[in-house]
């Protein structure tokens, strides 16, 4: 009896590959694995454990306890289209860790274990992805990043595939981000890694949630640039310690927000008014924070057309999870995570 895991991001393509599996190899052991960002619908979690029960599938579930927003604040980063740490620790280290060194991160749950046939599901197992045609980019990559575990990916031959009648055999509904025109069901659509046309789409099917994003955002921008201000300051007398103490005031002033034990952070008067600007877009080589984004578009500069100031014909998906995962990222000198749940 062979083992075999499917990475289950609750995506269609990775949905469609599960009932691959399950129908290719019936007598063997087979496990959805999930790794979550605690950062996603609560649409998304209906829809991998409902495809658990009705497959009749375990799903085993992996976190580090992390959402994006807490570990750009613990890295004192802003992630964007060419900085992703959120996919390569909140899912890669964590399923990595697990896989390859046996090492359970924080949080850990089961559903439907009884369907699990083996208990040793990891040795020599055949790992799967729903990587589809047109993305047969990432396939090179990700098969070297898992190496010595095989890697399948049943859907990569394919130049187009018809989810829809594998959600009907098993009569669940679809992901509700598809429903809006998202490309991926991954972080409740507030992938950092996306760009004008995915935020436009987010701004206009779930304003809510935009309209957060851009103050985590604004307040990250706020954090992180105090933060290296005060370590890059050089002024005589100025002491690592003293240094020490100003960071530790400002750790206080922000961390209940961003662990969401606050509304707003506490107020904090920085050590110099000159904020650097941080966003997760970038604009003609410069950031270009949501909040600009979306006063722009709501047309104050006068633009009758939007396509006039805008290229939104790009950007419109997000994150290639497990793509470039290398051993220097998760090097403990760059691992400035401290966990606080």
């Amino acid at each position: 009896m062979k083992n075999h895991i499917i990475f289950f991001s609750g995506g269609l393509s990775s949905f469609s590959v599960a009932d691959y599996v399950k129908k290719n190899f019936p007598n063997d052991n087979i496990l959805l694995y999930f790794t979550d960002t605690l950062w996603e619908s609560m649409d998304l979690y209906r829809f991998i454990n409902e495809a658990s029960d009705k497959m009749e599938l375990p799903l085993l579930t992996h976190s580090m306890g992390l959402t994006p927003v807490q570990l750009m604040f613990e890295q004192k980063v802003i992630f964007n289209s060419r900085i992703g740490n959120c996919s390569k620790y909140l899912k890669m280290k964590v399923a990595a860790d697990y896989l390859k060194k046996g090492k359970r991160p924080n949080i850990e749950k089961w559903r439907n274990k009884q369907y699990l046939k083996h208990e040793d599901f990891t040795t020599e197992a055949i790992l799967y992805f729903g990587i589809g045609f047109m993305e047969s980019h990432r396939a090179a990559p990700i098969q070297k990043n898992w190496q010595p575990f095989k890697v399948e990916m049943p859907l990569i031959n394919q130049l187009w595939f018809e989810h829809a009648p594998v959600l009907e055999e098993y009569s669940i509904r679809q992901p509700i981000l598809y429903d809006y025109g998202f490309s991926h069901n991954n972080c409740n659509g507030r992938c950092v890694k996306a760009g004008m046309s995915h935020f436009k789409r987010l701004r206009s099917t779930m304003p809510e949630v935009f309209k957060e994003l851009v103050e985590q955002e604004h307040y990250l921008k706020l954090y992180v640039s105090e933060y290296h201000y005060i370590k890059n300051l050089e002024v005589d007398g100025l002491t690592e310690d003293v240094k020490a103490l100003w960071h530790e005031k400002l750790d206080d002033a922000y961390r209940d927000y961003f662990y969401g034990r606050a509304k707003r952070p506490k107020v904090y008067i920085p050590t110099d008014l000159f904020i650097q600007q941080y966003g997760f877009m970038k604009r003609k080589g410069s950031a270009y924070p949501l909040s600009q984004f979306s006063r722009d578009l709501s047309g104050h500069k006068g633009s009758t057309n939007e396509e006039d100031i805008f290229d939104l014909k790009h950007d419109e998906g997000g994150c290639g999870c497990f793509v470039d995962f290398s051993t220097p990222l998760f090097d403990e000198s760059n691992n400035q995570i401290a966990i606080n749940l």
